[in-house]
């Protein structure tokens, strides 16, 4: 074998690279798998404030608590099957909490709950 062949820098370029090529793939699924979970979080919020504001304004002849599930686990579709409601009814408010598994791989640093309180303020005639 010819030794001056392994001495020099030849090819140390390709490895430089694809190392880089790597690192930059590595860095970018972590920021769109970042993004999906906020959007997720965004879509949780979203659904169980609508909730809350249908169940304020429903009376509370029919069952209002029913109806709030029912509405947040259509509006989240496939993340809405596994997710937890509850909503709770007050004198003067309701209170609407959803929690959902967060959806991508950045539940495995420790963020693998989405769960979402959001309370609406009743208006009764007295």
């Amino acid at each position: 074998m010819n030794r001056s062949r392994l001495r020099g820098d030849h090819g140390s370029g390709v490895v430089s690279s694809l190392a880089g090529v790597a690192a930059f793939l590595a860095f970018l699924l972590f920021a769109v798998h970042v993004i999906l979970g906020l959007y997720a979080t965004s879509v949780v919020t979203d659904a169980a404030a609508d909730a809350a504001r249908r169940v304020a304004g429903a009376s509370l002849t029919s069952d209002p608590g029913a109806a709030a599930e029912a509405h947040v686990r259509r509006a989240l579709g496939r993340l809405g099957e596994s997710a937890s409601v509850r909503v709770t009814i007050g004198d003067d408010s309701v209170g609407v909490t959803v929690r959902v598994a967060r959806p991508g791989v950045t539940r495995a640093f420790g963020a693998g709950v989405i769960e979402r309180t959001v309370v609406v303020r009743r208006e009764v005639p007295r």
